[in-house]
């Protein structure tokens, strides 16, 4: 099987750079834009979450439509990966540390993360999902929102419990790599973004999922293999680093605010549930990019690759997104989010400081050093008035 057709998951961002489209997809949201839409996520995750006994409600209601999906699909759905979807609509998830007395991990089945993994499963039903959350009607459909929200919460238990069970992968911090391909427009618009204000040099998918590697040779691999099928399109690598917060501010966190649980979920090492574990796949999940730079390849990778540019970002792992968390926007959870925002900005300022200091980039430094100024006083007033 082709590498772009098997590993379609690496490639999808085939129109990241676009800020919008004709016909109401959005790949990206940047600036207040992230804002307004992560207050309609939340919403339905807040519905989801403080109704769980319909649990069974959900399932059918998202049974149904992938369901749909499936069946208007063209191309025959493989067995094996029927298995994986019958296993999906079988199961009981409930998050590791709420696990009813009795219940140990080995009742564990990752089958969201399995599915995810499977090309037929990606193609058919989570690029569907990760497609669906960039719609700006989605809001308007209040089920679509509810099941797409409620498929991403599944993968999101086995998340946590995968890292919750092997401590190996959680807390992952590193390097990973991304390929696809891009028109002269969208590496213009990509352009634009990189060069303008630190303050604004942000993309997001809210909720949405992106596969990663740590071997940058197979997102490149991805990339090329796209180039030799779109000749007029250029290849891009994302270069994205992952960090966390320290120790010392996950401390500081949970001392503020006990009940308030904060993992690394957004980017979990999962290529040992992968069929195909030589990728060494990082699932990166509601990715947030702190844009760093974008530059012509200089690194010789294969043919075609000279047309190649690599787009360096940094993202954090961790996130308080756990059923402890009622995504009220009020009171505690407003304060919570508060002080978590700040630490989170003062954790990848101070990174983005040191890497624009270290790469000959004064004026960023600057830049980052203002907002880093800025991020600590911030909290500052939070801890005097909590």
């Amino acid at each position: 099987m082709a590498v772009a057709q098997r590993l379609g998951r690496f490639v999808e961002w085939s129109n990241l750079c676009d800020s919008g489209s004709a016909d109401g997809g959005r790949t990206f949201f940047a600036g207040t834009d992230v804002t307004i839409r992560m207050a309609q996520l939340r919403r339905a995750i807040h519905e989801i979450r403080t109704n769980w006994d319909r649990y069974p409600v959900y399932m059918a209601e998202l049974r149904q439509r992938m369901e749909r999906d499936i069946a208007r699909a063209a191309e025959p759905f493989p067995d094996r990966d029927r298995e994986l979807v019958h296993a999906l609509f079988c199961s009981a998830k409930e998050w590791a540390d709420r696990r009813p007395p009795g219940i140990g991990p080995e009742a564990e089945e990752y089958s969201a993360i399995r599915l995810y993994t499977s090309e037929p499963g990606y193609r058919r039903i989570f690029s569907t999902i990760n497609q669906a959350f960039r719609q700006d009607g989605l809001v308007e459909d209040s089920q679509a929102l509810r099941s797409a929200a409620f498929l991403v919460e599944l993968l999101s238990i086995d998340l946590f419990n995968y890292r919750h069970e092997r401590p190996h992968v959680d807390n992952f911090e590193g390097v990973v790599h991304r390929g696809m391909c891009v028109t002269e427009q969208q590496l213009a618009e990509l352009a634009r973004i990189a060069a303008g204000p630190v303050g604004r040099r942000y993309l997001s998918i809210p909720l949405g999922m992106a596969s990663a590697s740590v071997d940058r040779h197979h997102a490149t691999a991805f990339a090329l293999e796209q180039s030799r099928r779109h000749p007029d399109r250029i290849p891009l690598i994302w270069k994205v680093y992952v960090r966390g917060l320290t120790a010392d501010q996950r401390e500081l966190y949970r001392r503020h605010h006990p009940r308030s649980t904060v993992t690394s979920l957004c980017a979990v090492p999962i290529d040992e549930l992968s069929e195909y574990a030589y990728e060494q796949e990082v699932l990166l999940r509601g990715p947030f990019f702190q844009l760093l730079r974008l530059t012509a390849n200089t690194e010789d990778v294969g043919p075609g690759a000279d047309r190649a540019h690599i787009v360096e970002a940094i993202m954090l792992n961790s996130n308080r997104d756990h059923v402890s968390t009622v995504a009220s926007d009020q009171g505690e959870d407003r304060s919570a989010r508060e002080m978590f925002r700040a630490l989170v900005t003062i954790r990848r300022a101070t990174w983005c400081q040191s890497y624009a200091q270290e790469n000959g980039m004064p004026g960023d430094a600057i830049a980052y050093r203002a907002l880093l100024s800025e991020s600590k006083a911030a909290l500052e007033t939070h801890l005097r008035h909590a």
